[in-house]
C-alpha cells in the first residue's frame, strides 16, 4: 500500500469535511432566513431584526452585509456604503457573500451617489481580483470617458474588446471617440462591428449616420438615422440630424417635419436638444423668409434660456415684426385671408385690381390700374404690384427682374412690397426708374391704416 498517498487523501478529506461543516452546518441559520426574506423583497422587518442583533450580540460580517443589502434595496445608498465598507474592514470571510460581490455592490452604490472616483477605485480592485472579466474593464472605461480622460478610456475599451471581441458597447464607444477625433476609417470599422454584434446598438447607428452625413452621403445617413431614432436615447438627436440632411438636400418641408418631430419628442431631460431643434427650425424658417414662424421659435427658446446663442439679438433685430399684429397677420394668414389683404393693399395704394396671381406661396403678382376717373382705360397706366410675403432681403437682381417683368406685361410702373428693408443696390437702381419700393416700415403703416379704416 502507498501509505503517503493514503495519508494525503485523509488530510484532504479532513479539510473538505471541516470546510463543508463550516460552510453548511455552521452557517448562521437566523441570518440565512433573514437573507431569504430580503431576497424575496422584504426589508423592513429584517432590518429591525438585524439592528437588534447588532445591539445585543455585536455585528458579524454577515449581519453587516445583510444590513447593507436592506439599505441598498431601499435606495439608502449612503448607509449601504457604510455597511459594505465595514464588511471589507472586518477582513473576515462572510458566509453569505464574497469580497467580489461586496465590491460590486459598492460600485452600484457609488454610481447612484455619483461618486465616480470611489466607484473607479472599487472597479480597479475588482479588475485586479478578476483581470479577465470584461464587465469591470468596460465600467472603468466608461468612468474615464465621463471624466474626459480619453486616453485611459480608449485603453480600457480596447482591453474590454480584447477580453470579449463581440463587446458591442465598447466597440461603439471606440467608434464614437474615433468619429470625434476625425479618424473616419477607424470609426466606421468599430461602429460597423458594433452593429454586427448587436443590431440594437443605436449609438453605433447614430454615429454612422453622422459620418455619412459629414461625407455628404445623405441617403446612407438618413438610413442610419432612421434606425437610431427607434431608441429613446437617440431619437431626438437622430430627428435633428435628419432635419439637417433634408435641409442640405433642399427638401424644406421634410426638414421642417423632422425638426418638429424632434421638438415634440424632447422630454425634460432633453432640454439642450429641445433648444437645438427649435433653433435649427428657426434658422430654416428665417432662411426661407418665414419670419413669423422663426420668431415664434426664438421666443420659445428665449423663455427657456435668454442667453442661448444669438436668440436675444435675433428678437431685437425683428422687434418691429414681433410688436405689430397686422404684420404678423400679413406673414402667416391663410391664403384666402391673404387674398383679401392684397386687394386692400392695392386699393389703399390707389389701384383697382385687374388680375391677382400667387406665383409662389410667398410671392403674389397684382396687375392694377389707377382708380381715378378718366384714366382707367389708359394702357400706359397699368401697374405691376409684386408682394413678397417671405421676409427675405431683396437686392439688385430681384428689382432688375421686376423691372423687366413690368415692361414685358406692358406696365408703366412697378411696385415692390417686402416686410424687410431693401439692400442699398436695389434702392439705388429703383431711384432712377418707375419703381416704387415699399419696405417693412411703410408696409406696417399701410396695414395699420387699412385696419383703422375698417
Amino acid at each position: 500500500m502507498n501509505l503517503p498517498a493514503i495519508l494525503t487523501g485523509i488530510i484532504i478529506l479532513t479539510f473538505l469535511v471541516i470546510f463543508l461543516y463550516f460552510r453548511i452546518f455552521r452557517r448562521p441559520k437566523k441570518l440565512v432566513r433573514l437573507w431569504e426574506q430580503i431576497q424575496a423583497g422584504e426589508t423592513k422587518a429584517p432590518m429591525r431584526r438585524l439592528k437588534a442583533i447588532v445591539i445585543k450580540h455585536g455585528g458579524t460580517v454577515d449581519t453587516h452585509f445583510l444590513l447593507a443589502e436592506c439599505y441598498r434595496r431601499e435606495g439608502n445608498y449612503q448607509m449601504a456604503v457604510v455597511e459594505y465598507r465595514y464588511c471589507l474592514k472586518i477582513r473576515r470571510k462572510p458566509f453569505l457573500s464574497t469580497e467580489k460581490e461586496i465590491r460590486e455592490k459598492l460600485v452600484e452604490c457609488y454610481q447612484n451617489l455619483r461618486k465616480d472616483d470611489e466607484a473607479l477605485a472599487e472597479l480597479l480592485e475588482l479588475a485586479r481580483l478578476d483581470p479577465k472579466n470584461p464587465k469591470y474593464t468596460y465600467e472603468i472605461a466608461k468612468i474615464f470617458y465621463k471624466k474626459r480622460n480619453l486616453e485611459q478610456a480608449v485603453t480600457y475599451f480596447d482591453k474590454t474588446v480584447k477580453l470579449d471581441p463581440t463587446h458591442a458597447e465598447s466597440l461603439s464607444f471606440l467608434g464614437m471617440i474615433m468619429f470625434h477625433a476625425n479618424q473616419i476609417k477607424e470609426a466606421i470599422f468599430y461602429l460597423t462591428k458594433a452593429i454586427k454584434y448587436n443590431p440594437k446598438n443605436y449609438m453605433a447607428y447614430y454615429y454612422l449616420g453622422r459620418l455619412y452625413m459629414e461625407g455628404r452621403d445623405f441617403g446612407k445617413a438618413l438610413t442610419y438615422f432612421d434606425a437610431a431614432q427607434r431608441s429613446t436615447e437617440y431619437r431626438v438627436r437622430a430627428l435633428i440630424q435628419k432635419g439637417n440632411c433634408f435641409r442640405e438636400l433642399g427638401e424644406f418641408d421634410n426638414a421642417v417635419d423632422e425638426y418638429k418631430k424632434a421638438i415634440a419628442s424632447a422630454t425634460g431631460k432633453d432640454q439642450n436638444l429641445l433648444l437645438t431643434a427649435r433653433y435649427a427650425l428657426a434658422s430654416l424658417y428665417e432662411s426661407r423668409g418665414k419670419l413669423a414662424e422663426a420668431i415664434d421659435q426664438w421666443e420659445n427658446i428665449y423663455r427657456i434660456n435668454p442667453a442661448y446663442r444669438d436668440v436675444a439679438r435675433k428678437l431685437e433685430q425683428y422687434q418691429d415684426l414681433r410688436a405689430d399684429d397686422n404684420m404678423k397677420d400679413f406673414l402667416v394668414s391663410p391664403m384666402t385671408t391673404f387674398d383679401g389683404m392684397c386687394l386692400d393693399i392695392a386699393k389703399h395704394l390707389g389701384y383697382d385690381v385687374l388680375e391677382i396671381k400667387h406665383v409662389k406661396s410667398g410671392i403674389t403678382n397684382i396687375i392694377g390700374i389707377p382708380t381715378a376717373p378718366g384714366i382707367r382705360n389708359i394702357r400706359q397706366k397699368r401697374v405691376l404690384i409684386k408682394i413678397f410675403r417671405d421676409a427675405i432681403p431683396i437686392g439688385l437682381n430681384v428689382v432688375k427682374s421686376l423691372y423687366e417683368e413690368a415692361k414685358s406685361l406692358k406696365c408703366s410702373k412697378a411696385i415692390c412690397i417686402s416686410p424687410l428693408n431693401y439692400r442699398p443696390d436695389a434702392i439705388e437702381f429703383a431711384s432712377t426708374r418707375e419703381i416704387e419700393l415699399i419696405d417693412g416700415r411703410k408696409l406696417t403703416q399701410i396695414l395699420r391704416e387699412i385696419r383703422e379704416a375698417t
